[in-house]
This record gives C-alpha cells, sequence and structure tokens, in this order.
C-alpha cells in the first residue's frame, strides 16, 4: 500500500510540466510524507529529494529532457554485466580501457535483432541510426572500414538510404 502511494506521488512528481509544477508537486509530497509516512528510512529518501530540487529542475529547461535515466541505465547494465564477469579492475588501467573501448564499438555496430530489423527496415545498427548511412551492408565490414582511415569520408561507401 505505502509503496504504491509513494511511486504513484513520485512519478506524478516526474510528469510535471515545468519548474513551477515540479516544485508545488514536490513541496505536496514532502507534506504528504510527514503526515502520512511512518517508516522512519522511507520518510529520510523523500525529504532528501528537496535537497536535490534544483538538480531535477534543469530538465524543464529543456522540452527535450528525460526525467529519468532510464535509457542510459539500460545502455550501462550491458557494460556492468561484462565487467563484473571480468571481475572488474583486475589488469591494468589500459587494458580495462581497451576492454571498454572494444564493448562500447561492437555495441554501435551490431546489428539488432530481427524483432527490431522487422519493424523498421531502415534500421539496422546503432550506427546506422547515428550517422543516417552504413560503409557496407555486412555488420562487421561496415565496422572494418569505419574503424580505418578509409571510414574517414575518403573514397566511396554504400549508401543505402
Amino acid at each position: 500500500m505505502l509503496h504504491n502511494s509513494v511511486t504513484d506521488k513520485l512519478w506524478g512528481l516526474f510528469h510535471a510540466l515545468n519548474s513551477l509544477q515540479f516544485g508545488q508537486r514536490l513541496r505536496r509530497l514532502q507534506e504528504w510524507a510527514r503526515a502520512y509516512v511512518s517508516h522512519e528510512i522511507v520518510l529520510k529518501k523523500l525529504v532528501a529529494l528537496n535537497a536535490r530540487a534544483t538538480q531535477f529542475k534543469l530538465t524543464f529547461a529543456s522540452s527535450q529532457a528525460y526525467r529519468t535515466s532510464n535509457q542510459v541505465d539500460r545502455l550501462i547494465n550491458y557494460p556492468d554485466r561484462i565487467l563484473y564477469q571480468m571481475q572488474y579492475f583486475h589488469g591494468s588501467e589500459h587494458s580495462t580501457q581497451m576492454a571498454l573501448r572494444a564493448m562500447a564499438l561492437l555495441w554501435n555496430f551490431h546489428p539488432y535483432c530481427q524483432k527490431i530489423q522487422g519493424d523498421c527496415a531502415f534500421t539496422c545498427s546503432p550506427f546506422r541510426d547515428l550517422n543516417g548511412f552504413s560503409y557496407h551492408n555486412h555488420w562487421l565490414k561496415n565496422l572494418l572500414i569505419a574503424s580505418s582511415l578509409n571510414g574517414t569520408g575518403m573514397g566511396n561507401f554504400l549508401n543505402t538510404n
């Protein structure tokens, strides 16, 4: 019961239309929490939101800004799992950096699953979505060309738009 009430109020807070409405909803949340939340830890966390209100309000300066970090969190989960499997940083800083760069490079060029490709005919990889073109139809050849000097715009490439 408390969990549902708190999550509903928090989502209402993040769905505010502007910073003034956000501030008002935050004040109402604080009042509600002090009156109805008896769990000390939950109350402490809800009251602590006030200290970060100015940071949260920054998102209202841009209408395109996201209110939560879900999209970033989803991307970070993959490297976090890989690092966990590597037992984090048991090698040198350089080897860790190279492993993360290789992982990011592969992630940017790997083809999407068939379901995603079926939903949108022109979507095949993050690289193509970001740049609007591919050097080659095969993802590995596309990676090799893009990561070589031939990918700097010198010469011809296969435009698959």
